[in-house]
């Protein structure tokens, strides 16, 4: 608990919850990332999996961290043969929008608390709140590199795929260039009459 007495004994606000000593080790971000990430995924299988247009109701159900999710978005998935990939993809990135800006939100408040004149006035609330902020700041650091590592290793797997797609693309073209099977037939036909 963070306060901004002095004497700990004179600290009464906040009840048995508040007192000294009493507080929750943090889990960090990762929960909150997976729990948005299950609920996103939900949500985009039943909006994609049903017919007719999205309400606003629906599409508000999805953890998007501010980013918004259109009808369009939704039709564009339904019509995709790779539907299902892209729905993963797209609740882990909504899922991280929305979990950094729940850490950028904490950040805040701890920043503009730490300037409201009782707190700022207490060197011992100060201290405690540059630690929080560090610590949102190193859980902000980590949310980063996990983006980038994850952006990393899928883009190289689907440059892969389509490198891979582009050479049987052109692999069969090489094969179809010949004459048709149509053509075929009237060679053999214009032969047989001879």
């Amino acid at each position: 608990s963070i306060r901004t007495c002095t004497d700990p004994s004179q600290c009464r606000s906040g009840g048995e919850d508040n007192a000294p000593g009493a507080s929750v080790a943090g889990t960090g971000f990762g929960p909150m990332l997976d729990e948005a990430t299950k609920t996103n995924l939900e949500t985009l299988n039943q909006l994609v999996n049903s017919r007719g247009a999205p309400s606003a109701e629906e599409l508000g159900k999805l953890k998007t961290g501010g980013l918004a999710v259109t009808r369009g978005v939704i039709e564009a998935l339904r019509d995709d043969t790779d539907r299902n990939t892209l729905v993963q993809r797209l609740a882990g990135e909504l899922a991280m929008a929305d979990t950094i800006e729940t850490a950028l939100a904490m950040r805040q408040i701890l920043t503009t608390g730490e300037s409201e004149p009782n707190a700022a006035a207490q060197k011992q609330a100060i201290e405690e709140g540059d630690r929080r902020v560090g610590s949102l700041d190193r859980g902000l650091e980590n949310l980063k590199n996990e983006m980038e590592l994850r952006r990393a290793v899928s883009s190289n797997s689907l440059l892969k795929t389509l490198e891979r797609q582009e050479i049987r693309n052109s692999t069969n073209q090489m094969i179809q260039k010949g004459n048709g099977a149509d053509e075929k037939m009237g060679e053999l036909e214009q032969k047989d009459d001879k």
